[in-house]
């Protein structure tokens, strides 16, 4: 009497291997595709987050630039009299990219801080890009353009540029807003770019 055999044999083995293997090579890359896609997601928000920071902390000097707790008494001044703390885009905005370009890469603010009427050196700001050190500085008092501190210590995102403009639909004097472009972009991935730009207005309008 024959006994008939139970079982798989070599050729069914190897392929339901075959299988196997291409269904864990399968999983194995759609892991690695989705740690991919978190990581770069995770980049994108520390860069956003990054520039998002340093762009409202540039405009929110802006917008304070001006201010003056004595304001009040340039109403019955003398035509041309002016408050310490006014912002001149002829003197306030520096470093032009190339002459007659309207793009600056150095700004200066001076707002009353400590409210005594008085132009302090911790009155003023100066803003500026560093291409050499891929970031912003900060100073104060009579800091010049490039001079001052890293504003950012995040040493993962370099700034490739930040310029300023004033708007168009602006003017010289009286009411007045800037426009702020900056760009950054993740060390390690320099393909991971951001740009930001930001329209803001004086509070304080310059008459």
């Amino acid at each position: 009497m024959r006994l008939r055999a139970h079982g798989f044999n070599l050729v069914e083995l190897m392929v339901a291997m075959v299988a196997g293997l291409l269904l864990v090579a399968a999983v194995t890359s759609l892991f690695a595709t989705i740690l991919k896609a978190n990581h770069t997601a995770m980049q994108t928000s520390r860069l956003n987050q990054e520039i998002q920071l340093l762009t409202d902390m540039i405009a929110r000097d802006i917008q304070r630039t001006g201010y003056d707790t004595n304001a009040t008494q340039f109403l019955a001044a003398t035509s041309g009299s002016r408050s310490s703390f006014y912002f001149d885009t002829a003197t306030d905005l520096m470093s032009e990219t190339a002459t007659g370009s309207g793009l600056y890469t150095c700004i200066r603010v001076r707002y009353d801080n400590d409210e005594n009427g008085v132009l302090n050196t911790d009155d003023t700001l100066v803003y500026s890009y560093s291409s050499a050190d891929k970031g912003i500085k900060q100073g104060t008092g009579a800091t010049t353009c490039g001079n001052g501190s890293l504003v950012s210590t995040d040493d993962t995102i370099e700034i490739t540029a930040m310029t300023l403009r004033l708007l168009p639909s602006s003017q010289v004097s009286g009411a007045r807003a800037l426009q702020l472009v900056m760009n950054g972009r993740f060390k390690s991935a320099p393909a991971l770019t951001l740009n930001l730009q930001r329209d803001i207005k004086l509070r304080n309008d310059g008459y």
